[in-house]
């Protein structure tokens, strides 16, 4: 699809231009891409295309049974392997090892990420956990992290899942977790 702002040509599952760093937004009625308040095809007040897929992100959401103020019943499966953040757009593909930081002024990617002012100099940081899988950490950046489009809690990891979208300030990646040992499966825990 083509960004309504910059014309840059974007994914068609893209919440944000990943040039502009703009939020996408769409006709409910038409379908088209559009900025300002209304279409300009039919008047219809547009919607952040966002809030268009949530109805079907919610389907997904494992209901959690509290059985005591510090336990969780969950069935969770853990993903396992490695971790890949792509962004076709700005043609990157990171491989993440454990521990790697994610900023314009610390870790593996500085090079890649100090050209984005919108990302702070120690931005999140990525943590293999064999119990829980894959894990990411906003590190109290500026202009925050969000993943599946909910903005992380400075400070508390939050699990990884493949499939899934994370944003650092402006920049969004597809989450792929790739040659995955077997899923196992948590029960009760600790938290």
């Amino acid at each position: 699809m083509i960004c309504a702002y910059c014309k840059s040509n974007i994914d068609d599952d893209s919440l944000y231009c990943d040039q502009c760093g703009r939020e996408i937004l769409i006709c409910p009625k038409c379908n088209k891409l559009g900025k300002g308040k209304v279409c300009t095809f039919d008047g219809t007040p547009l919607v952040s295309i966002k809030n268009k897929t949530a109805a079907v992100s919610t389907e997904a959401v494992i209901p959690k049974a509290v059985t005591s103020p510090d336990l969780k019943s969950v069935t969770q499966v853990t993903d396992i392997g490695e971790l890949h953040l792509v962004n076709k757009n700005l043609g990157l593909d990171l491989k993440i090892e454990d521990g790697d930081v994610i900023g314009r002024e610390m870790g593996r990617f500085m090079n890649i990420f100090s050209k984005h002012q919108t990302v702070s100099g120690k931005h999140a940081q990525f943590k293999l956990n064999p119990d829980k899988g894959w894990t990411v950490t906003d590190l109290d950046s500026t202009n925050g992290t969000k993943y599946n489009n909910v903005s992380l809690k400075p400070m508390q990891p939050e699990i990884l899942s493949d499939k899934s979208y994370l944003r650092i300030a402006n920049i969004e990646f597809y989450v792929q977790i790739m040659n995955k040992g077997p899923a196992s499966k948590t029960g009760t825990q600790r938290i």
